[in-house]
């Protein structure tokens, strides 16, 4: 007997509709999977026999093909487990259940018939709603991205049994049946728990944060051991402003592709914050068969933090320049592109030498002349060339230590962005300054007579490149937008061009 399943699979970030169909014929007991499979999707042969027989069902001594549409779309996930039991079950009923068309299926198997969760839920799920599908049966821990997905009926399943009670059984569906009221309820306010109000003696570093904040600038501290680098650039999630809908979307749908969670419509924003010694994959994305999202990828809409950024691989460095430029990156891998959003703020930190303490006032440098260029000569110029802001941070004095209260807190900051960003949009803008095109720059950078002829000078006394000068006019429109000005003002361009000479 014939059946048809509705499933689907991610590409990339997104959900492609699949079909399983079965066929069981007469011949020599066989299972055949066809439809461009992958070696994931062929070893569940194994599982599902296994899984049918553990579930108390029999398993058919016949000839069972299975056709995986569309058959140019490669299929690379283990979700299609459940859908290829389920219709290896249906096929062999007498009396096909019409019903079964109203529903789509994800899950993987285990062998004794268990369903795991599977990552890429959410796009998968999102798919099978723009198709106007309203039931669906998944794992408990997807139910999650089913919820978000806005899908009505949604069914969890624990067992390959449970799957099938759910299909055949309307009147014992309601036990499986799941809503968004099943679900906690999350904060939305405020959840972040670091605060900047801890943070003392680095005042100058935190209005640097701030203008970095406002604009979505790229940040370099350096810094001796322990001045509180790593400290600043953990709390700048907690004064960025909330997502937007889209936002909150994008990054949900990331995160599904990390596995599922249950917090997949939070409103903190990411902060990834990767070890020196990760690898290109790790950092940018890729992998041998399917180009999986990398560290820049899962900091989308959040915040990237490279610490001791000279000891990470150059190479691996390097490769950030064009998706700092356009916002994604693409991978291939076997004819097939995959293509990830990657805007996000990057923050890196450093010491200024191997020691850590060339320059500090209070510890002697041990590393020769040559040591200190060649560690420092990690950041190639075309990557420096594109931080917008560069901040020396000073070791923090006792008595800044113990100091109580006066200085900036996250409410404080948060506060002071909030209010830049609503005169930006008032003045016509809605995105950030770090992506304004040249364009927009003509009409929101526009310079008076005094500081077109500031800027000659610095332009030719630093023997600035184009770049560098287009990006010291966005952080000066930052600096303009925190203070409210309209116009851009010699003190708004000292100040942003003293963070690039650091």
């Amino acid at each position: 007997m014939y059946s048809r399943i509705r499933s689907a699979v991610c590409s990339g970030i997104e959900g492609r509709e699949v079909f399983v169909e079965t066929d069981i014929t007469r011949g020599l007991p066989s299972v055949n999977v066809v439809g461009l499979a992958s070696t994931t999707v062929m070893e569940s042969k194994e599982r599902i026999k296994n899984a049918i027989i553990n579930s108390g069902f029999e398993y058919p001594r016949l000839r069972v093909t299975i056709n995986l549409i569309p058959a140019e779309l490669k299929k690379n996930s283990s979700c299609l487990d459940l859908p290829m039991a389920m219709g290896i079950l249906v096929s062999e009923m007498k009396e096909y259940p019409e019903e079964l068309n109203e529903f789509a299926v994800i899950g993987e198997l285990t062998l004794d018939g268990r369903i795991n969760s599977v990552r890429g839920g959410l796009p998968m799920l999102m798919d099978i709603k723009n198709r106007g599908i309203e039931k669906v049966i998944v794992p408990g821990r997807n139910v999650p991205e089913a919820v978000m997905a806005g899908i009505s009926e949604i069914y969890a399943a624990s067992k390959l049994r449970d799957a099938m009670e759910i299909l055949l059984n309307p009147m014992g569906r309601d036990l499986f049946r799941k809503s968004a009221g099943d679900l906690k309820k999350e904060e939305q306010d405020n959840a972040y728990d670091l605060d900047f109000k801890d943070v003392n003696g680095q005042e100058n570093a935190k209005r640097a944060v701030m203008i970095a904040a406002a604009g979505r600038h790229g940040l370099l501290m350096v810094g001796s051991p322990g001045c509180g680098k790593t400290m600043l650039a953990g709390r700048i999630p907690s004064i960025m402003p909330p997502m937007s809908e889209r936002e909150i979307t994008e990054t949900a749908v990331i995160r599904s592709l990390a596995g599922p969670a249950a917090s997949l419509s939070s409103p903190v924003r990411p902060f990834r914050h990767p070890h020196h010694t990760i690898g290109r994959a790790g950092l940018l994305g890729g992998g041998a068969n399917i180009a999986l999202p990398g560290e820049i990828t899962l900091a989308h809409n959040g915040v990237l933090f490279l610490d001791e950024i000279c000891e990470f691989d150059r190479h691996n460095i390097d490769g950030l320049r064009i998706p700092l430029e356009e916002k994604r990156i693409s991978h291939f891998r076997k004819g097939e592109t995959y293509t990830y959003p990657c805007d996000f703020q990057l923050v890196m930190a450093s010491n200024p030498c191997p020691c850590g303490y060339f320059g500090d006032k209070e510890k002697e440098c041990t590393c020769s002349q040559a040591d200190i260029e060649r560690y420092q000569n990690k950041l190639s110029g075309p990557i420096m060339d594109r931080i917008d802001m560069k901040i020396s941070m000073e070791r923090v004095t006792y008595t800044q230590l113990i100091a109580k209260g006066g200085g900036m807190s996250s409410y404080d900051m948060r506060r002071s962005l909030q209010r830049a960003h609503a005169f930006s949009g008032s003045m016509g803008r809605n995105g950030y300054n770090s992506d304004l095109t040249s364009s927009e720059m003509d009409k929101h950078c526009r310079l008076g007579s005094s500081e077109k002829n500031f800027m000659k000078s610095a332009y030719e006394a630093l023997s600035m490149s184009p770049r560098s000068y287009t990006r010291t006019l966005r952080v000066a429109r930052s600096i303009a937008d925190l203070g409210e000005s309209i116009e851009i003002k010699e003190e708004h361009l000292a100040e942003a061009l003293s963070y690039r000479l650091q």
